[in-house]
């Protein structure tokens, strides 16, 4: 077992643990968890059943099974981008709300 092996597992074990861990405080929906719980287990699968990727890549057209990951990766990071950039706006709109609730409590007084 190599180096990157060794790095893939306790990855995937930990996205996986963290994902459980939040579902058990009901802090996101399903379509959080799920997606935690695909790539936590696809890297532990990855990890385990290399030839898998190669299979993968194959069904998407692609030469070499490294760039599943990298596509992977992109799109996993880019949902992610997308969920803190939704999070951002919502603060955004709570903070606006608050503000305005105080600037009328203290425009009446």
């Amino acid at each position: 077992m190599n180096l990157l092996q060794i790095f893939f597992i306790t990855s995937g074990l930990i996205i996986f643990l963290v994902a459980l861990d939040i579902a058990k405080r009901e802090r996101f929906n399903a379509l959080h968890f799920l997606v935690f719980l695909a790539v936590g287990s696809g890297l532990l699968v990855f990890t385990f059943f290399p030839s898998s990727l190669g299979f993968v890549g194959q069904i998407f057209g692609l030469q070499r099974w490294a760039d599943v990951l990298v596509y992977a990766s992109i799109i996993f990071l880019f949902y992610f981008v997308l969920l803190l950039l939704r999070k951002i706006e919502n603060t955004r709109e709570e903070m606006t709300k608050l503000i305005r609730e105080l600037a009328i409590q203290h425009a009446k007084q």
